[in-house]
């Protein structure tokens, strides 16, 4: 039965010219389906339509209903059952609001995983003890051993606009790992194809594979041997402002299996600590990216790193969004 009480994660907003200019067209009557069309993914709204939780002035809406300046819509969230088994975990929260849920994850954890307790069940259990009656719907994925910001929508319709911002990349996603060698270019754009290797375990540049970008700039170089396990440890030496960062190259290399190496690759001794922008999320991404330039994550035996003991160096350092309902940037920061 739909609800007639709005709680406080329902979305609520008064039509205005703006709206209704956004959504112009030849014929004279403005619908609401055109009036969302402007705001948020179609296919976000199918199930929100069909389990009749969108209204004008208080009364169930479909796509094909007129609008006018000053009708108030409400979008109700839907109650859902929470999906992983709730399991107690110590979460470190860096952001929440009605629609996201951010947190840090530690090394050695999963995201989420059916034969072994993972970061999903420690959120359900979190979802539950706060009231929190959605699935958990990661928008991000980071391997076992990379720590920091992993994030949460709390509903398909937050799942569909942020993923939208990931696919058109306003939602920045940026990392700092170590990697073996001195690398002597300052910034650079690597620009892969990259594809699952025959062995099923890691993943190569492959011209068959999906393109790939990876942004990266040099924080510093350190010409001694490695390095204790700092990357993992919150770095604020490092002015990551994002001024200071951004990377703005004009000679991107779009074909990038034919890499210059020696740029890179001028020395095997010491390491070099790096800020990274993902601009796509194949997996394994950064670790196959600095390997076929030849400077592998520091640790990161898989992809041809000495061993040090120690997981490999890479953390999700910071991410930089539109906030779905403000529409206001919001930078996080592990």
């Amino acid at each position: 039965m739909a609800r007639k009480t709005h709680r406080p994660d329902d979305i609520l907003w008064t039509v205005n010219a703006a709206d209704v200019e956004a959504a112009h067209s030849e014929k004279q009557d403005i619908t609401l389906g055109a009036v969302l069309d402007t705001r948020y993914p179609r296919k976000s709204l199918v199930k929100l339509f069909e389990e009749k939780l969108i209204h004008i002035n208080g009364h169930k809406a479909t796509p094909k209903d007129v609008i006018s300046e000053c009708d108030e819509i409400w979008i109700a969230m839907a109650k859902e059952k929470i999906d992983y088994e709730p399991i107690e975990m110590d979460l470190h929260i860096l952001y929440e609001d009605d629609d996201l849920l951010i947190v840090d994850k530690p090394a050695g954890v999963t995201v989420n995983s059916k034969d072994q307790v993972s970061l999903a069940n420690g959120v359900a259990y979190y979802f539950k003890e706060n009231g929190i009656k959605r699935k958990v719907r990661f928008l991000n994925r980071l391997d076992r051993d990379t720590t920091g910001c992993i994030v949460i929508a709390k509903s398909g319709l937050a799942q569909s606009l942020y993923q939208q911002q990931m696919d058109d990349n306003t939602f920045e996603k940026w990392y700092m790992a170590t990697v073996e060698g001195i690398v002597e270019a300052d910034e650079d754009s690597l620009v892969l194809p990259m594809d699952r290797s025959t062995d099923g375990i890691h993943y190569e540049v492959n011209p068959k594979g999906k393109e790939t970008r990876t942004d990266f700039s040099v924080l510093c170089r350190h010409s001694s041997q490695p390095v204790d396990n700092s990357v993992h440890k919150l770095v604020k030496s490092v002015d990551i402002a994002q001024e200071n960062v951004d990377i703005e190259l004009q000679n991107v290399d779009k074909h990038g299996v034919n890499v210059d190496k020696s740029v890179h690759n001028s020395s095997k001794c010491g390491y070099t600590e790096v800020l990274v922008r993902l601009y796509t999320g194949k997996t394994h991404q950064i670790r196959v990216a600095f390997s076929h330039i030849g400077h592998p994550l520091v640790g990161d035996t898989l992809y041809g790193a000495q061993p040090t003991g120690q997981p490999f160096q890479l953390r999700a350092q910071k991410v930089v969004f539109t906030h779905m309902r403000t529409g206001e940037r919001i930078t996080v920061t592990a």
